[in-house]
């Protein structure tokens, strides 16, 4: 396949993602499976108990809570009321405090319960004891078709529908037990190589996976994305077929792809894995930015995210993934009044007058030659912004362009090179104004979680 060809399935794959992330939303439904039942003791910031019974033996939750914590050896103080003081030796105190929260057959959303806790256990899809600051949820307990992410048994065998996916099984140390992938899944090396042997099989592509391709591999559990509607179809016939499958989250912002890695985690029971991923990703942010909010970074700058060098391009709207990530350091979006990508008029640019444009396209090779001939034959109204005025368009392209268009584990790569494409007085490293299969040689923080 050559660039072109590449750059035009990028971006229809995108594309599709957004129309279709919200179309398998409405296959929400209350799944069979073999799972276990149980409830969660959640102490925050994705640090869970699961606590496996069968709930129809307790008459009301807050029998269940009792259960919970005797069967833990955790010590549990309510009031008159029933609401809880204390729990496992953690307070409720002005800041966050201990509650029920449920999950409806149907849906996704927790809803908090208050005191007294008389409900039957078994009316909500899943029930969490957690402990919650004001404003914030408990730790995410169900996938995106609304079934409980507990309660599995032991995976060994596992099929991954997207290279995001892929790439997350391999970041928490689950190579080993992936028996099938997309045909897109280029990463890690690994399991390409393993593809190439027949090893791992191929059970179809992003878009069109195949079932027939996907029963053959003899799957104990199968990992679907939301942002392609027929996976959220190809899980409800795997159910029905008596194969466990798990709908991740769309990767829309930082949150929602750490949950991913979590879920990924919890069922294949690689939890630890998963923690020392996700608490690694948040170390680098949060190092990143430190380095960005300081005097010597400069202020905040307005950013234009594109997938093409074209007049009337698609931008990076809000709840789009790499707006989310640029948003992290110091930047504001120009075309945060919309949502998900939008194909902007050619009027709309010089308008927004970006102080920096960042375009994501797999057309280009990353030569000065093919960054010069892109800047000097941008269209007319590309130059008539602060960007193009300063020389501060960005181009990421090749394995970069890979690497920022998928929702996985690298996220803190990604942040990493935003944050200095942002902000490059306040890092050592240059950034080249474009980057392609080298990235890595510029990442200073985020080098190590490749994942390869």
């Amino acid at each position: 396949m050559d660039d072109r060809s590449r750059s035009t399935l990028s971006i229809a794959l995108v594309l599709a993602g957004i129309i279709l992330a919200v179309a398998a939303g409405s296959l929400i439904t209350e799944a069979e499976t073999d799972q276990a039942h149980g409830t969660v003791i959640d102490y925050g910031d994705r640090d869970t108990l699961w606590v496996e019974t069968d709930i129809s033996g307790f008459p009301t939750t807050g029998d269940l809570l009792e259960f919970a914590c005797e069967s833990n050896g955790l010590s549990l103080v309510r009031d008159d009321d029933g609401a809880i003081r204390e729990l496992g030796g953690i307070d409720s105190t002005e800041s966050a405090e201990w509650g029920l929260w449920v999950i409806y057959p149907g849906s996704t959303e927790w809803v908090h319960l208050d005191a007294p806790y008389t409900q039957d256990p078994t009316e909500f899809t899943i029930t969490s004891w957690s402990y919650v600051g004001e404003g914030d949820e408990p730790t995410v307990a169900v996938d995106y078709s609304g079934n409980p992410i507990y309660g599995y048994q032991q995976k060994l065998r596992v099929v991954s529908l997207s290279p995001s996916i892929t790439e997350i099984l391999a970041s928490v140390k689950a190579e080993n037990i992936i028996v099938g992938v997309d045909s897109y899944s280029d990463h890690p090396q690994s399991v390409v190589d393993a593809a190439a042997s027949g090893s791992i099989a191929v059970v179809g592509t992003y878009t069109s996976p195949s079932f027939e391709l996907i029963m053959g591999t003899n799957p104990d559990v199968v990992f679907a994305d939301s942002s392609q509607r027929s996976h959220a179809v190809m899980m409800e016939q795997l159910r029905d077929s008596g194969v466990d499958s798990v709908l991740l989250y769309p990767g829309e912002d930082l949150e929602s792809i750490m949950d991913n890695i979590f879920i990924v985690g919890t069922v294949i029971n690689y939890e630890l894995a998963a923690g020392e991923v996700i608490g690694d990703t948040y170390e680098v942010i949060n190092t990143l930015a430190e380095h960005v909010f300081t005097p010597d970074a400069g202020g905040n700058v307005d950013v234009m995210i594109s997938l093409e060098p074209d007049i009337s391009p698609w931008v990076s709207g809000a709840d789009t993934y790499i707006s989310s990530i640029s948003e992290l350091f110091n930047s504001t979006n120009v075309f945060s009044e919309w949502g998900g990508w939008v194909h902007v008029t050619s009027d709309r640019i010089p308008y927004a007058d970006p102080d920096k444009i960042i375009i994501v396209t797999s057309e280009y090779s990353a030569t000065q030659e093919e960054y010069d001939h892109l800047y000097s034959n941008l269209p007319a109204q590309w130059k008539d912004t602060q960007a193009w005025k300063d020389g501060e368009v960005y181009v990421i392209c090749e394995g970069a362009a890979d690497l920022v268009q998928r929702f996985g584990p690298r996220t803190a790569q990604v942040a990493e090179l935003v944050a200095m494409i942002l902000h490059p007085d306040a890092f050592d490293t240059d950034v080249p104004k474009i980057i392609g299969d080298d990235y890595e040689q510029y990442l200073s923080y985020s080098g190590y979680m490749g994942y390869d």
